[in-house]
Parts: structure tokens; sequence; C-alpha cells
């Protein structure tokens, strides 16, 4: 459970802790290469999040420890990153195995499991809670008729495991006994959201400031959806108070309106902010969180039509140039003209710990002496 920095500050001071902000352009850089690099190793992959990637190696006819041995340290030398590998017959199990190689000093980072009596011994070792799918919600339920490992779970029935966790416990379940319930898949779901938010480094509560910090998150948003090309048919604002603050009333307010045409177009989106904000704006309001969320998204050619408003229309020129420019010369290189231009938005959430991105900025690239 994470805890607000200004909340131990004097712990931080007394034994010299050292604090870092989020710096998710170097992560999701480093992501990419470590992604990259496995992907080149092995014939089929998926990746699953920022940090975690399912390979298949079924076909390969190898030494799947040997090899994997082989593959984390290559990833150190070529990344500087030290990662676990887990592998078994399915994605469940490979999980637990992987998280079981990470903790193990005796595994080294690289845990095998095929044989059944160390799958029995890694599931008696693993809480029901931390397998895959499980969450914390169902380990209460599972706590309350005595299931609190992995190898309890896997022996529940199947009609129990159903009623307690839905179909999808089943699946973690049999995946449990090494059944196969889930593909490989490299092919993911269409994004049905996107959203942008972010805590302000100090409570806003001027409607302008908070105006032009949904201006801004508008122009992110539309980018994020340009680049996955789908467009949005419904838009929603929100704002919310400093949940830490329980000397002040605390609130939760926000709008919504359907987007029609549907759109990608961040000056048409940016007018909807601008007519809206009156919506979920009110005085005296201390804000220390916002943001923007698309939703109902979908291909241009399958957007949702009426009689007056006509076809959506994405092939926009002006937002492609836009675009390009971002990729070449960084983030907000090009902002509407609603937008003010200063270094740095009052509105920001703080970075003052944020370690220097050594991948993607040249100024911040290290000099080796």
């Amino acid at each position: 459970m994470g805890q607000p920095l200004f909340e131990i500050r004097d712990l931080v001071r007394r034994h010299n802790v050292i604090v870092k902000s989020s710096n998710y352009a170097l992560y999701g850089d480093i992501s990419r290469r470590v992604m990259t690099l496995v992907a080149s190793e092995v014939p089929d992959s998926a990746i699953y999040s920022i940090d975690e990637i399912f390979i298949d190696l079924d076909n390969m006819s190898i030494n799947h420890d040997q090899w994997a041995r082989d593959l984390k340290a290559k990833i150190l030398r070529e990344t500087g990153i030290p990662v676990g590998i887990g592998i078994s017959t399915t994605k469940t199990l490979a999980k637990i195995a992987n998280r079981l190689a990470k903790k193990s000093f005796k595994a080294d980072g690289v845990l095998m499991l095929k044989d059944q009596k160390w799958i029995d011994l890694a599931l008696e070792r693993t809480e029901a809670g931390d397998v895959w799918g499980v969450g914390r919600k169902f380990a209460q339920k599972l706590a309350s008729i005595g299931i609190t490992t992995a190898l309890q779970l896997r022996d529940i029935p199947d009609q129990a495991a159903r009623q307690m966790m839905t179909v999808g416990g089943l699946k973690t379940v049999r995946e449990l006994r090494g059944i196969c319930c889930s593909d490989l898949d490299d092919s993911p779901a269409q994004r049905e959201t996107v959203c942008v938010s972010r805590s302000f480094s100090k409570e806003i509560d001027d409607r302008e400031m908070l105006k032009e910090a949904l201006l801004s998150f508008a122009g992110r948003a539309c980018a994020k959806l340009r680049r996955l090309e789908l467009v949005a048919c419904r838009l929603q604002l929100f704002i919310l108070s400093n949940r830490f603050r329980s000397d002040r009333p605390q609130f939760s307010k926000g709008c919504e309106l359907t987007l029609t045409p549907a759109s990608n177009d961040t000056r048409q989106i940016c007018k909807h902010v601008g007519e809206n904000i009156g919506r979920i704006w009110q005085n005296g309001l201390q804000i220390k969180k916002a943001g923007i969320l698309l939703l109902d998204l979908c291909r241009p050619e399958d957007a949702p039509r009426d009689l007056f408003s006509g076809s959506c229309r994405t092939e926009n020129p002006l937002m492609q140039a836009l675009d390009q420019l971002e990729v070449r010369f960084g983030k907000e290189t090009v902002m509407t003209g609603r937008l003010a231009r200063r270094s740095g938005p009052d509105w920001f959430m703080t970075t003052d710990n944020r370690s220097p991105n050594y991948t993607t900025r040249w100024q911040d690239i290290p000099t080796v002496r």
C-alpha cells in the first residue's frame, strides 16, 4: 500500500531515504527495449503489461532452463534490467513460477515448474490471494471456507470454484491443474476507453486554471486516440477533492456528453471541454485531481451516424501535422490557442525527484568519464 510522501517526510529525513518521482517516459522506453529483445528470441510472444510478457516455448527444441538463464543474462547485459523468468505448462503456473523465481535465492531468477512434485510444493508455498486472477475479495471468500493456499485452491471442486469466483475463477483453478484455459493471444481486444488525469501539485480553486489543465489533457487523450486509429463517441470530465485532507469536505463531480459525430480531433474535443466546464465547476472548491475520459471507442467506419451529423471524418492534415511535430520535437510542441504558453503550468504534478530520461532525451544522456 502506497503512502503520500508528505505524511512521512520526517521518516525520510531521519533515515536518508532516497525518493524518486514517477518517470513514465523512461519506464516505457526501457520496457520497449526489453520486450523487443525477448520477442526477437522466440517465435511467438504476447506483451501482458509494461513489465510482463508471455512467450511460447512449445515449438523450441532446447534446454528450456539453460535457454532462460542465457536470455536473462542477455537482457541484463544489453538493457541493465534484472528480470525473473518462470516456465510452466499454463500462464497461471508460469506466473507462480516467475514470482517464486524472484523470491528464491536458489532459483537465481529462473524457475521451471514442470515436474508435478515441484508444482505441488510451489502451490503449497503460494497464498491463494497471490494467484493471478484471484484478488483480495475472492481471497477473503476462499479464506472463509479454509482455503488459504494455491494448492488448496487447485483441489476445490469445479462447481464450488464457479459459484465463488465465476467462470474466470474456474479457469484459474483448471490452469493450476495444468489445463491450459488461456491462449497466448498476441492480438488484444480493442481499447474501450482512454483516460488522461493528474493529481495537481497544489489544490486548484481557479476556473481558468482548471480549464487549462483539462484542455491539456484533451490534447493528450486525442493524440492517443489517433495513434490507436480510433474515435470516441462519448466524453466525460471529472474533478476530485484531496482525500488526504480530512479537515475539508470531500467531493467528486463529473459530467458526460455524447460526441456527434464521433471524433479524435483535438479542436473538437477542446471545444466541448470549454463549453461544459461550467457543469463541474463550483466556486469555493479545492480541486486536487481532474481528468478527461474518452468512451465508447470504435473504428471510424464503425462510428454511429444520424441524419444530421454525417459520417465521421478522421483524415485531417492539420492533426496529422500536429502528431508528426510532437513525434519529432516532443509533447505539446504545438498546442491549441486556448492553452497558455509558459514554461511550467502551476497545476502540473510535482516531479522534483524524477530521475533523468537517460534513453529518450539528448541532454539527459549520462556522461562517462
